[in-house]
């Protein structure tokens, strides 16, 4: 048995996001927890995560990252994480969600739900600008001008993903306005063929009662 629990987390790809929580143990599928995160096409994502002690010895923790875009990508796969730090990075394929998913496994073969066994999980995320050092690639610039231009990307990334937002939100709509069209053709044309089959059956009845002479 697999029990799973998605956090949603919507937040601009420019935002660090920062997240703690304790996963419990469960086997033999393991108990899963999700962080989801809304991350633009071709933005670069740098984040660690920590695993904290096992006392017990019995807890398997499995990290994944992937995308729920039409082409699914996965980024980070890991089993059997030890405790300690865990740094990744990658660049996103697609403007989709990254999920950053999280399972904690009892090995052990008699585990009894009242055992509690559980772990603490951190994770550490920072996309786009957030996640580059400019310190490496413009050292030829001073540390104020190394803060303004990072401003800068930070300022672009944000009209970046509020385009993106405003094309979806378009989108929406003209599948709003385009379903709202087809139900009024719709409901105009039910409304024509329920007059002509009402009309029909006047004049059948009609007929018929005038060849029965009843009118």
């Amino acid at each position: 048995m697999q029990t799973s629990i998605a956090f949603l987390v919507v937040l601009l790809s420019t935002v660090a996001t920062a997240i703690k929580f304790e996963l419990t143990s469960a086997p033999p599928g393991g108990f899963r927890r999700c962080v989801k995160q809304y991350i633009t096409t071709d933005t670069l994502v740098v984040g660690h995560y920590e695993v904290g002690p096992d006392p017990h010895g019995s807890q398997r923790i499995d990290v994944e990252i992937f995308d729920d875009a039409t082409i699914a990508s996965k980024y980070y796969h890991k089993n059997s994480v030890s405790e300690g730090s865990q740094k990744f990075t990658f660049n996103t394929h697609e403007t989709a969600n990254i999920h950053y998913c999280f399972t904690n496994t009892n090995t052990q073969q008699a585990y009894h739900e009242s055992m509690n066994h559980k772990r603490l999980i951190s994770l550490h995320v920072d996309t786009g600008a957030e996640a580059e050092d400019f310190s490496e690639t413009k050292k030829n610039l001073e540390p104020l001008e190394l803060e303004v231009y990072r401003l800068e990307r930070i300022s672009n990334e944000l009209v970046k993903e509020m385009d993106v937002l405003k094309a979806q939100e378009e989108k929406m709509r003209d599948v709003n306005e385009s379903t709202n069209s087809r139900v009024a053709w719709l409901s105009t044309l039910s409304i024509i063929v329920l007059v002509g089959a009402a009309g029909w059956q006047l004049h059948y009845l009609r007929t018929f009662f005038k060849n029965k002479k009843v009118l």
